[in-house]
């Protein structure tokens, strides 16, 4: 059955400037990036504590809205073909689609929230990273944090606005891929939340953000399994990367939350997340770093590679980096339901996102 809630035209607007798909020119993207950082800027994080808020009165959410169904956005990409925002949520398998318009991020006219289409008995649950192929097929991964099948899926899909999206299952060495990680973590079990390729296309890359005795007492890690990929199979892993956010961060450790190729091709973009033991509105945070490609397509080192200085921080949880062929990236964010019911007119059916040029 189809989804068709409506693009709500959610947070504050941005002005009257809209990207239609007949109009990609760099002189559009430019000036509609300028419009949104202009906007987003007043949502930045602060040099300055910000002034107190009325008694009684919730704040507003730290950055603009974007409306899907039950929703906590929990991967992104985006597609040149199209100029779609595509999002994932783990508490569904559907796929949603969006225009990055000046009045932010919408469901274009005519097209519908859809589920992924999955053969007959293939089950897939809690969708937790996204990337794009260069031959402009995707793929998605569940959180292989369960031994259940459904739980550990790597699937395969192209998109078109206008037909229903067929997903298939890429094969994947499970036993090879759990000797690997738990060989590095020491740890018996583990949370998959990232996706990435190289540039040809020909290495895939799983991004590990917990690890643990069990789920019950999960442990922040950024820690990347490298396999190859050909003919729709995924190899047994060729290297295990442990990356270290505590040097850059004062010493403290945030989890990978997401992974992405970056436009220029020379590096890997690396978003982390931390959620703090208490529902607070300063309980969610998260980083982006920038990491050499060499780092992640090259040999393992003995230990964790420090990340450098951060290129942005932010007051709530980043979970999907969408790259554009410019360079402007589109983050979106996977905030729990009680850290919702802290900030005025924040819905469950709401996710957060922001645009950022992290270009020099």
């Amino acid at each position: 059955m189809k989804n068709t809630v409506a693009g709500r035209r959610a947070g504050p607007p941005y002005g009257a400037l809209v990207m239609r798909p007949d109009d990609r020119s760099s002189v559009t993207e430019r000036t509609l990036l300028a419009v949104f950082l202009a906007a987003c800027a007043s949502v930045a994080i602060p040099a300055v504590s910000p002034a107190p808020t009325p008694s009684g009165a919730l704040p507003p959410p730290p950055y603009p809205r974007f409306a899907g169904l039950t929703f906590e956005p929990s991967a992104a990409a985006f597609d040149p073909a199209t100029g779609r925002v595509l999002v994932l949520s783990d508490h569904d398998t559907t796929l949603y689609r969006y225009e990055l318009s000046a009045t932010g991020l919408v469901l274009p006219p005519g097209e519908h929230h859809d589920p992924l289409r999955l053969p007959d008995g293939v089950q897939a649950a809690k969708l937790e990273g996204l990337t794009r192929l260069p031959s402009g097929v995707f793929l998605a991964v569940t959180a292989f944090d369960r031994t259940d099948p459904t739980f550990r899926r790597l699937l395969r899909f192209s998109y078109s606005p206008a037909a229903p999206t067929e997903a298939v299952p890429v094969a994947v060495d499970d036993d090879a891929l759990d000797g690997a990680v738990r060989a590095a973590s020491g740890r018996p079990w583990f949370k998959i939340e990232a996706l990435a390729v190289n540039r040809a296309g020909t290495k895939v890359l799983f991004g590990v953000r917990n690890v643990g005795e069990s789920y019950q007492a999960p442990e922040d890690v950024v820690l990347v399994v490298r396999c190859s990929l050909a003919h729709d199979r995924v190899g047994p892993p060729e290297a295990v990367i442990r990356l270290s956010t505590a040097e850059a961060l004062g010493g403290l450790t945030e989890g990978l939350s997401d992974l992405q190729f970056d436009a220029g091709g020379d590096s890997f973009l690396v978003l982390t997340s931390h959620e703090g033991t208490e529902n607070t509105p300063e309980g969610h945070a998260g980083h982006l770093f920038r990491v050499p490609a060499r780092v992640l397509l090259g040999p393992e080192t003995k230990a964790p590679v420090p990340l450098g200085a951060p290129l942005r921080g932010w007051r709530a949880k980043p979970e999907g980096l969408a790259v554009k062929p410019s360079g402007a990236l589109v983050v979106v964010f996977d905030d729990d339901r009680d850290w919702k019911h802290l900030f005025a007119g924040y819905e469950q059916s709401d996710g957060l996102f922001t645009v950022i040029d992290p270009r020099p």
